[in-house]
């Protein structure tokens, strides 16, 4: 089991996993509290029509869910969501997967919740105690009423609806004290709270709400943005944050830190670029090309592409013409027979090519070969760079200097046996080749 904290370190804060034999120390009656506290009763299961013998099994299956979400931040293992319901580049999206979550503390006294960091949004959403959708029962909602810290928001604006995905939220809009730890780090954020959720997806994800961390442009409004906030409020050191994703073999999960870069997981110099946009919200750069074994796709044109790097992303996704182009390039035979012969993929950006392996961009099963890469609507030329690149690289967006930062990960041990050194020069050490694919035919 491993246990969400917050730590104080001497550059800043960072919220990690850490194993925790203290979860032995949990009261007895921890997963019983839970399960009652968060379990439908039969009236609720008899007010959504549901037939006797169907509300027995909800509500043992809503019992088993709940202790789950309650206890989430117990579970070990570095989750990562199938690409159904990948996130697009617009505010519409899913839910992002669970790969990268801990705890955040709202109101005074504070009421903990298990949130995923989503640098895809810019809002911060819990359910409310109000809400009775099915979607709600195994969460821990928010209760306004008991936090002497809640007040009303400074607009005429009280409610809000979002979509992610094929549903959707909506609430009130409310202004509360948020903190990443319990009393450390906070600001007073405006978030939704919502009294509705789709049960298609929410009630498919254990935790309880999202933590928006794009820019403000994706934010409802200025007062929406909990980094910004945080940065009125002077509450970190630096105003930046650095993601770090897991993989099966490092036996621990991604890490988040804020307000300072961990040196320990960099396998490289930082790369830095500049955000090319200020006003769409996402952590996005220019992206001259797309490469397959550093020779150019020719993809992205004259008016070149752009790169968005989401943590609330599963895959590599963007629009029709860019996802089809990559999987023409890369050739990926689903029987698996053209394995072991797979080129890296690559991405120009800044003039270095950021290269990743097969080992990231395809998934391998006792049923195929899939490549983790999906097409979605209103995307543009925008690029979501989700877990594949994001388990090869580690990024640190800097909302000082509004710049993105690009290291080489480093991980217990590299799926090619190579040294991290090493594995680092061959992915991101070489430039890219090769002409145009217009201009080859020619």
């Amino acid at each position: 089991l491993a246990a969400c904290v917050l730590r104080a370190c001497s550059r800043g804060w960072e919220a990690k996993r850490f194993c925790a034999p203290c979860v032995e120390a949990l009261p007895a009656s921890y997963s019983r509290r839970a399960r009652r506290e968060h379990q439908p009763t039969k009236r609720q299961l008899r007010d959504m029509g549901l037939p006797q013998p169907t509300a027995l099994v909800l509500s043992f299956f809503l019992g088993i869910l709940s202790f789950s979400a309650a206890a989430s931040k117990l579970k070990a293992g570095n989750v990562r969501a199938a690409a159904a319901s990948v996130v697009g580049a617009t505010p519409a999206r899913s839910p992002p997967p669970p790969a990268l979550y801990g705890s955040i503390y709202v109101g005074l006294p504070p009421q903990e919740f298990n949130v995923v960091f989503d640098t895809g949004s810019g809002n911060t959403i819990i359910p409310s105690k109000t809400c009775d959708s099915t979607a709600c029962m195994a969460k821990r909602t928010y209760d306004k009423l008991l936090s002497a810290a809640y007040t009303k928001v400074n607009s005429s604006q009280t409610e809000a609806q979002l979509k992610f995905g094929t549903g959707g939220v909506e609430g009130d809009v409310v202004s509360d004290k948020v903190c990443l730890g319990q009393g450390t780090v906070c600001a007073q954020t405006s978030i939704l709270s919502a009294t509705k959720m789709s049960a298609s997806p929410f009630s498919l994800f254990p935790y309880d709400g999202v933590v928006g961390l794009g820019m403000p442009g994706l934010s409802i409004a200025k007062e929406f943005n909990f980094l910004g906030n945080l940065a009125d409020a002077s509450q970190l050191e630096n105003d930046r944050f650095t993601v770090w994703f897991s993989t099966e073999a490092d036996f621990e999960d991604s890490e988040i830190s804020f307000g300072t870069v961990p040196e320990s997981r960099l396998g490289s110099d930082v790369t830095w670029l500049p955000l090319s946009s200020t006003t769409t919200g996402l952590w996005q750069v220019a992206m001259t090309d797309i490469t397959v074994n550093l020779v150019r796709l020719g993809l992205c044109g004259e008016s070149a592409c752009q790169a968005a790097f989401d943590t609330g992303t599963g895959v590599i996704a963007g629009p029709k013409s860019l996802i089809d182009g990559i999987r023409a390039g890369l050739n990926v035979a689903e029987d698996c027979s053209n394995y072991a012969d797979l080129p890296s993929l690559g991405f120009e950006l800044g003039g270095t090519t950021m290269n990743i392996d097969k080992f990231q961009y395809v998934r391998r099963s006792s049923e195929g070969c899939f490549p983790q890469l999906l097409e979605v609507d209103g995307a543009d030329n925008t690029l979501l760079l989700g877990a594949p690149f994001l388990t090869r690289y580690t990024t640190i967006y800097d909302r000082v200097f509004l710049r993105m930062g690009l290291a080489f990960s480093k991980h217990k041990t590299e799926p090619t046996g190579e040294t991290t050194e090493a594995a680092a020069q061959r992915l991101m050490g070489r430039q890219s080749i090769g002409k145009m694919s217009s201009e080859s035919d020619e």
